[in-house]
């Protein structure tokens, strides 16, 4: 039989079938990206490879992007003390030169704009240490995270073009089962079934070759966790502990710093030496006697 030959018949809903399957893989690679479309015929396979590393993953990100979070709120707050104890540092200098004529005013103008002083550049060591930390967090979670995003929604995109074409060639298969040769419509879907069947096994090509990149650069991920996070947890460490032990030694109580005369006299008042009366308890001394016994 040649094909001018070739009946027509009725075709059956496989047809129809086919016929949304382009429109089904574009749905599905857009829920692979994040679009809230559902399509419930399309069911990813199970892969506990790929779902291992996609938890591991969406995990270490979460903890990623809590600390980046938490660590520029941090630098933010700090660089707005910074930027207010600058206005007092100033503040309080000007005052210092206003009260020339006061010494004791004068002297505390002066130690207060010093002491903010300090602290600013103290503070201003702590914050440079953050920052460091923040821009590794933010090239970790930006770049070295969502590039192994990236290779998990191809996976996913894969494995739903995989599911997809299952679902294709099965329905083919079927179909000509109860398809006469011959027919134009068993034509049809014999080209269908093998069109599937070949996208079918290009896709479980590509799918192993993507695994293979996940797992590389889940590893990488880890390697960098293990191995450079500790080394910038440390710094920040350092950098805490140094910042604390300077606050300390710059607010430690003055020693040389004179009472105000203007204080009140309740504040004035100095410790001094005990002079509190003797025991009642001690013998009082006996007065001598009037005369001496005369000798023997």
């Amino acid at each position: 039989m040649t094909v001018e030959n070739i009946e027509e018949k009725p075709s059956n809903s496989f047809g129809f079938k086919f016929a949304i399957f382009n429109q089904t893989i574009k749905e599905s690679i857009k829920n692979t990206f994040g679009i809230k479309k559902q399509n419930k015929g399309i069911v990813s396979p199970a892969d506990k490879e790929v779902d291992d590393a996609i938890n591991k993953v969406g995990n270490l990100k979460k903890f990623i992007e809590t600390t980046h979070k938490s660590i520029k709120k941090i630098i933010k707050d700090m660089e707005e003390t910074a930027e207010a104890e600058q206005t007092m540092t100033t503040l309080f200098f000007e005052e210092s030169y206003k009260e020339c004529k006061n010494d004791d005013l004068n002297m505390r103008y002066t130690n207060i704009g010093e002491s903010f002083k300090k602290d600013i550049k103290e503070l201003n060591k702590y914050i440079n240490s953050l920052k460091f930390f923040e821009e590794w967090l933010d090239t970790f979670l930006n770049k070295a995270i969502k590039d192994t995003q990236d290779t998990i929604n191809l996976c996913n995109q894969v494995r739903i073009e995989i599911q997809t074409y299952t679902n294709c060639l099965y329905d083919a298969k079927e179909s000509l089962k109860i398809e006469k040769p011959g027919y134009l419509e068993y034509e049809r879907v014999k080209k269908i079934a093998d069109e599937s069947e070949d996208l079918l096994e290009k896709s479980k090509v590509r799918y192993e070759q993507l695994k293979i990149q996940l797992t590389e650069k889940v590893n990488m991920l880890e390697l960098k966790r293990q191995v450079d996070l500790p080394n910038y947890l440390d710094s920040v460490q350092s950098a805490f502990r140094l910042y604390h032990q300077s606050i300390s030694t710059l607010y430690s109580p003055p020693t040389s710093l004179a009472p105000s005369p203007l204080s009140s006299p309740s504040q004035l008042r100095l410790p001094s030496p005990s002079q509190s009366p003797l025991p009642s308890s001690l013998p009082s001394q006996s007065p001598l006697p009037s005369s001496l016994p005369s000798s023997y």
